[in-house]
């Protein structure tokens, strides 16, 4: 941007408006207000010499005690404050005051005549830094773009510099991705590169050139600090891309030619970029498995399967646990930790969960319909897909669609290993809650998880973890705090459900401490609908 042009700030802006207005009707202080339904939104104070300021604390006060020039108008020029009052929108009251007058006796035709244009004015001013920042910044990322990238150019030149390095980055099959899985996906995966560009090159700038290309240059770094920061972001970029990004860089330190260490950087990264379309030719398999995550989704190539849980009272299946298997075209059954942590990583497991969490809506639809009796089925929720502001929106739509009855789905969160904080988890299953699923507190006992978050979450079940049922039997410990727990659950009226229970012997402890439910590799893993179905719901 020239030097010879910058836009005011509203600071400046706002301090020349009201130091006029205070020096005409000479009071102690000048005020221009936006009030939101009586709440303040806005405010700007300007005041005499040895007077102690008092924006801060006017903007504490609820509107009740808020002064009275603040609330109504006042005219009457011979009151020691004046105020003009002006609408700027159904909810927005904009006000002009003057506080603490000294000269008597002035009209309000200055502070009506002002009053009208400030708006206007500040309005204008964040359009103009709107513009700006838009000018020389990714709307989508929020990264550098190529005007900045062209003024770095052009400025560097004057400035020495001890070395420069220069990487640059192409996700490869953005717009077959787009086309295939849609914009929203694609941005998902623009921005969340960006994010880790800026994690590992917080010292450099880094920029958007393009759709799927960008730039970082990192000045006085050394070779050996660069190469770690690349290699160190590259497999995570290799899976928030699903395996299709290409690099390529350059590192200088003698005789700097910025652009054409870039251009070195560009042509790098095209090589790559060949040899990753070779290997898909010569049918190396990993990085496929990778590009056809979200299209097997679509698909149907994920096969959901239910866990039975088991009544410890009458043995027998009262509940049920919806998890999830990845059929691949070519490989068959892929280990989930192939494909779970990679969608976690991405933040896109939501895509994931919400489809499990629709299949589960269609089988106790078709359950129904088809006179088969009801049981409640429990889905799985990562801390990703809890992250998403609109998730309980999403599952109302999906549940409305399939006219589910709520009392028998169920939601499994955990604070253990998904990046939540107890507040966020509390707060997420609230939401879940009122619409009318119930939430089941899970993998309690774990490493991570600790007793204050039965004290600050609402929930309608909780599950003991696996490791603290391994040693219950023979660990009086591991007994005492089982107790304790389903103790507490009795009282906050939570049911009690116990994961991994692999003996006769660990069920009966079970039974005498009161747990309502368990599962485990003693009754039965996971089978398919079809065959859950045959044997539990047909007999």
């Amino acid at each position: 941007m020239s030097e010879s042009y910058k836009p005011r700030s509203l600071a400046e802006i706002m301090n020349d408006v009201l130091s006029t207005v205070r020096d005409y009707y000479d009071s102690e202080y000048a005020y221009y207000i936006e009030k939101d339904q009586g709440d303040i939104e806005t405010i700007y104070e300007w005041c005499a010499e040895n007077v102690e300021w008092q924006r801060d604390r006017l903007k504490l006060l609820s509107e009740e005690n808020q002064p009275k020039w603040m609330k109504t108008e006042i005219t009457d020029t011979t009151s020691d404050s004046y105020s003009v009052f002006r609408q700027i929108s159904d909810d927005t009251t904009a006000v002009l005051a003057v506080v603490g007058v000294h000269r008597g006796g002035c009209t309000l035709d200055l502070m009506r005549a002002l009053l009208p244009y400030i708006p206007q004015a500040i309005a204008l001013q964040k359009m103009q830094k709107q513009q700006e920042y838009l000018s020389y910044h990714d709307d989508l990322t929020g990264l550098l773009n190529r005007n900045s990238l062209v003024d770095y150019l052009d400025n560097v030149k004057e400035r020495p510099l001890k070395s420069l390095g220069a990487l640059s980055i192409d996700i490869n099959g953005l717009k077959n991705f787009n086309k295939e899985f849609g914009r929203d996906y694609g941005d998902e995966v623009v921005i969340r590169v960006g994010e880790v560009l800026q994690e590992y090159f917080h010292s450099g700038e880094v920029y958007r050139l393009t759709g799927d290309q960008y730039l970082v240059l990192v000045e006085n770094t050394t070779y050996e600090d660069f190469t770690k920061q690349i290699y160190a972001s590259h497999t995570k970029l290799d899976n928030i891309s699903l395996g299709l990004v290409s690099m390529g860089y350059a590192w200088e330190k003698v005789d700097i030619d910025v652009e054409k260490l870039v251009n070195n950087a560009e042509v790098m990264m095209r090589e790559e970029k060949k040899k990753y379309y070779k290997n898909l030719k010569k049918g190396h398999h990993e990085p496929i498995i990778k590009q056809d995550l979200l299209e097997d989704l679509e698909r149907g190539n994920f096969i959901v399967c239910l866990v039975p849980k088991i009544d410890t009272e009458t043995e027998r299946v009262a509940e049920a646990e919806a998890v999830v298997r990845y059929h691949h075209k070519d490989l068959g059954i892929v280990d989930p930790g192939r494909y779970i942590n990679l969608l976690e990583e991405t933040k896109l497991s939501h895509y994931l969960d919400l489809y499990v969490f629709e299949e589960v809506c269609k089988t106790l639809h078709r359950w129904e319909i088809s006179g088969i009796p009801l049981i409640p089925v429990a889905v799985n929720f990562a801390g990703a897909t809890l992250k998403q502001e609109s998730i309980a929106e999403k599952m109302l739509h999906l549940i409305e669609k399939y006219h589910v009855r709520c009392e028998y789905l169920e939601v499994e969160v955990s604070e253990s290993g998904n990046d939540m904080n107890q507040e966020m988890l509390a707060e997420t299953s609230s939401k879940i809650r009122k619409a009318n699923v119930r939430v089941i507190l899970d993998h309690f006992g774990a490493k991570d998880s600790s007793f204050s978050i039965l004290s600050l979450m609402e929930f309608d079940g909780l599950k003991l973890d696996k490791s603290l049922i391994t040693n219950i039997v023979g660990n009086a410990r591991s007994r005492i705090v089982a107790q304790a727990v389903i103790d507490i659950c009795r009282q906050l009226g939570a049911f009690v459900q116990a994961a991994g229970v692999e003996t006769q012997d660990q069920l009966n402890v079970l039974k005498e401490l009161g747990c309502d439910y368990v599962q485990g590799s003693l009754f039965n893993k996971p089978i398919t609908i079809e065959t859950f179905e045959v044997r539990y719901m047909k007999e």
